[in-house]
């Protein structure tokens, strides 16, 4: 079977990071939680609690960062198995799934949770999900290139029977006695 080329290896990458991205992006929806605001008047709203857009932020971080180290798992795999020849694809790969993955599971994540501002029983208002530090979007990037540089800096070199030392090799004996 001949190689991929590098752009076929990308592709398949690019298509890992989307096939996340959906299930990152429902679960964003339903794990993160609604900042709820009070009116004071018809048009003003209470401060709401910064707390409550950090931790929509981070659900969605955590997510994108379980992501990124499957990402960077099965790409230091695939390095390891190729014997690192392309290396370079995969790496590119890996971040651009990254990239797709958050892309994705951002705009799924909106468009399941709705986009208005909602009317509690209560008298409060539930704003929308939304990413106010475009920062977590970088964790799943991260999260990948660091699996795939530790996968490679601790990938051992496969030992095969012809590459293994015998046992009436010099180099086992030691020096003459």
């Amino acid at each position: 079977m001949t190689p991929l080329r590098p752009t076929g290896v990308i592709a398949r990458y690019v298509v890992l990071g989307a096939a996340l991205g959906v299930p990152v992006g429902l679960l964003w929806a339903w794990w993160a939680p609604r900042v709820l605001v009070r009116s004071v008047a018809d048009a003003d709203f209470v401060d709401a609690y910064p707390q409550g857009f950090a931790i929509t932020d981070l659900t969605l971080g955590a997510l994108l960062l379980a992501a990124g180290v499957v990402i960077g798992v099965l790409a230091a795999r695939r390095l390891a198995r190729t014997g690192f020849v392309g290396g370079w694809a995969h790496v590119v790969g890996a971040m651009a799934a990254a990239v797709v993955c958050a892309a994705t599971g951002r705009v799924i994540g909106w468009w399941v949770a709705g986009r208005e501002v909602v009317t509690q029983s209560d008298g409060t208002f539930a704003l929308p999900i939304t990413v106010g530090a475009d920062g977590v979007l970088l964790l799943g990037v991260f999260s990948a290139l660091l699996v795939v540089v530790l996968g490679a800096a601790f990938a051992r070199d496969r030992v095969t029977p012809e590459s293994a030392p015998s046992a009436h090799s010099s180099e086992l004996s030691g020096p003459p006695v």
